[in-house]
């Protein structure tokens, strides 16, 4: 029976360390309109932030620093931490996807800053000073555990969507604000090894963000995949400019995120209601909607429809492009296309 894993990377912890100490957050801030770095005081980044100090002026900073604005941002940093293997050297355990790549800069950058971070790792002895840090996590990692053992998630997703995965790991980090789903394809196999990286305030700790950040490797590959249908929906992206917050505060940035958000953000509320949380499902759904989400009401009829009827649907994928129908007109018209739906049941 597969288990989620729960951990904290020390190569994470790294690249979070130096973005922590650089001007990561004053360069991000004017483009995402806050800093993607924590701003809280503890004893953690007291000690990150004095470990860093005399390490200021090396090469590696003014190296990330200067790919930020190319989009070394958000979960770039993290999929670029969590794609290098446990030993000191940095080896490439995973390969970082197409998008992490360009957003670097191209693989040849990507390479020269793992061999910065292993520079600076030895010649500052980082890993030997995370481990005198390593006890600040212990009370994050027992509310994860609490957090992982409420219930059988994994067995709900796989049966949910009908897809398999390789490996599923729930990693911590109180350096960096924001959740984040990645995965790592294994080989020439359809399952992916998920890595869910999570902030450590009590929210990013809960079964929503659990639920959230390991869908996105079900749903994301799936837009993808499907990239010339979405596209064909594109006209609700202007249609929810209005309910849209500024910068990046709704979560999205482009029509295709903004698809695997709303699909995502929706089936989270459709199974935290299954698995008995409704009030923190009430809670997530006026978030939403808050955040601009409109179409989620529609959605979250249409997967009771997907749920009621998998002896047509075997999986989601089949479900996928019928889904994509709720894009198909603005979000204010969902009153006559919910008359519809119920037509057809």
């Amino acid at each position: 029976m597969k288990e989620i894993e729960i951990l904290v990377s020390p190569n994470l912890e790294l690249i979070n360390g130096i973005l922590l100490t650089s001007q990561y957050n004053a360069i991000t801030r004017p483009y995402v309109g806050y800093g993607l770095m924590t701003e809280e005081e503890n004893v953690y980044t007291s000690a990150v932030k004095a470990f860093f100090k005399p390490y200021r002026e090396h090469r590696v900073y003014k190296t990330l620093e200067a790919m930020v604005p190319n989009g070394f941002t958000f979960s770039r940093p993290v999929e670029f931490a969590l794609s290098l293997g446990e030993s000191e050297d940095f080896p490439f355990r995973f390969s970082p996807s197409p998008l992490c790549i360009a957003y670097s800069g191209g693989l040849k950058k990507l390479q020269e800053l793992a061999a910065l971070l292993r520079e600076l790792a030895k010649e500052s002895g980082y890993f030997d000073f995370y481990q005198t840090q390593a006890a600040f996590y212990t009370p994050y990692i027992q509310q994860a555990r609490e957090t992982v053992c409420a219930h059988p998630f994994i067995s709900m997703l796989e049966a949910e969507f009908g897809t398999q995965q390789h490996a599923y790991y729930y990693v911590i980090s109180a350096l960096m604000k924001g959740n984040f789903g990645l995965h790592f394809p294994c080989g020439e196999r359809s399952e992916s090894e998920l890595f869910s990286v999570f902030s450590t305030d009590s929210l990013s700790l809960s079964p929503a963000i659990l639920l959230h950040e390991y869908m996105h490797a079900f749903i994301n590959p799936l837009t993808e995949k499907y990239r010339s249908l979405v596209c064909a929906f594109q006209s609700a992206y202007q249609w929810l400019s209005k309910y849209k917050l500024p910068d990046y505060q709704s979560g999205y940035g482009d029509w295709e995120e903004c698809v695997n958000e709303h699909l995502v953000r929706a089936m989270t509320i459709h199974l935290l209601h299954r698995c008995g949380y409704s009030d923190l499902a009430q809670k997530m759904l006026r978030n939403d909607l808050y955040c601009g989400y409109q179409y989620i009401p529609l959605l979250l009829e249409r997967y009771c429809i997907y749920d009621a009827n998998r002896g047509t649907y075997s999986d989601f994928e089949h479900y996928y492009p019928e889904l994509l129908q709720v894009f198909s007109a603005p979000p204010e018209q969902d009153s006559v296309l919910r008359s519809i739906d119920k037509t057809k049941k």
